[in-house]
């Protein structure tokens, strides 16, 4: 598959270690970041230098992307939606951010409610960082469920996930959001209410 136009909409742990995956793939990130002269933007630029775009989350979405990236903090993603819902409508859009307070944990109705065009996925939000940057369990790579509509733009997608070294497992279109939020809670639940260590991650097995 030819590369992709990304906008990665956060550098922290999320964003900056998939932009990073992304671009060691050969895509085309640019960036979009609150403060281009913060510590996550100036870590990129160390690491990256002119491989990436780097600046303001509006300079990211006016780069012309095929695909949007969300991953900043959860409770954020109300106000950055609406705000710039005329550059995200029509894009594939993958909502990686978390909503940790009461109701769901993805902003998929605030996405449709503002950007009814967008192909909208839900994605990379069932695992922590840790496990993007290294998918690889003694040899054994780790699944990512993930859902969204169906054509080019889920083949986009499960390119995408299989850049970063993990292996694609589509539970459904977007009606199974809920779906992959519940695999995230559970890798919550062992991480944070049983302590296990956060390089933690699933596989479907068959025979």
């Amino acid at each position: 598959m030819t590369d992709v136009r990304l906008a990665v909409l956060g550098a922290g742990n999320i964003g900056g270690t998939l932009g990073r995956k992304w671009c060691a793939a050969g895509h085309r990130v640019a960036f979009g970041v609150r403060d281009p002269r913060g510590k996550n933007a100036q870590a990129l630029r160390a690491d990256l230098g002119n491989a990436i775009t780097l600046g303001t989350i509006d300079e990211a979405l006016h780069s012309d992307p095929e695909v949007i990236v969300m991953a900043l903090p959860g409770v954020q993603m109300d106000a950055l939606i609406a705000k710039h819902a005329a550059e995200c409508d029509g894009r594939v859009i993958i909502d990686t951010a978390n909503r940790l307070d009461s109701g769901p944990m993805n902003s998929f109705a605030t996405l449709q409610r503002y950007t009814p065009n967008a192909r909208l996925f839900r994605a990379f939000n069932s695992l922590g960082w840790e496990n993007f940057a290294d998918p690889l369990f003694q040899g054994v790579q780790a699944d990512l469920f993930y859902c969204g509509p169906d054509g080019e733009p889920r083949a986009q997608v499960e390119q995408l996930i299989a850049d970063v070294g993990l292996h694609p497992v589509c539970l459904g279109g977007v009606e199974q959001v809920n779906l992959v939020d519940s695999i995230g809670a559970i890798w919550f639940a062992l991480v944070f209410g049983q302590g296990r260590d956060r390089n933690l991650a699933f596989k479907v097995l068959t025979r």
